[in-house]
């Protein structure tokens, strides 16, 4: 499998993943009950967002984005595991390799729109990726996908930390960039946990 095939299916993989835990299955989780309670797929926030060039929002007429995007952007037809067949993978022109984003549509109206903020291929990062991914997953069978984002930055001299917590009651995902040292001799790592708290 080539290198630009192999990415494409990582990326896929990604955005399935996505796509799943924002689908019509997701689903709720009690504390106490650990019962599963249907939650809404698709917002009626009409939140928009960005793609250099163009602004979408959700409910925006899909003969509209689709104009707008094409005359920037390269489109590639995607299909997620839902059966969502009018999903669109948005790349530069000049680098059909450069992802920008993916917009959905749902009887003529945009309903999901993505905007890719970094895309890698590095061994490392997809392995990162992949245990993240198998981190939620698991918490999210076990406890429902109902969880609070605590984000955190300090700053202790020569040892500074951002980092996001996925709080599942008293189990948490914790992902933290770590810096060490100081200006000449700065050392940053990312740490993927598992935390019981």
């Amino acid at each position: 499998m080539n290198e630009k095939h192999w990415g494409q299916q990582v990326l896929r993989g990604v955005m399935l993943l996505a796509l799943t835990f924002n689908g019509p299955n997701s689903a709720v989780g009690s504390e106490t009950s650990k019962s599963r309670l249907p939650t809404p797929a698709i917002s009626t926030a009409q939140g928009s967002l960005a793609i250099p060039g163009v602004t979408v929002t959700k409910g925006d007429s899909r003969e509209s984005v689709m104009r707008q995007l094409s005359h920037l952007y390269e489109l590639q037809k995607l299909k997620s595991a839902q059966g969502e067949e009018d999903s669109w993978l948005i790349s530069e022109k000049q680098d059909s390799d450069n992802y920008v984003g993916v917009v959905s549509f749902t009887a003529g109206k945009v309903r999901r729109i993505a905007r890719f903020r970094k895309w890698t291929q590095d061994d490392d990062s997809v392995e990162l990726a992949q245990r993240l991914c198998d981190l939620l997953e698991k918490l999210t069978s076990e406890r429902g996908n109902k969880a609070s984002i605590e984000a955190r930055t300090t700053d202790s001299g020569n040892v500074s930390i951002r980092g996001v917590e996925l709080v599942f009651g008293d189990e948490r995902v914790s992902v933290n960039v770590i810096s060490r040292g100081d200006a000449d001799s700065k050392h940053t790592e990312v740490h993927l946990d598992e935390v019981v708290q």
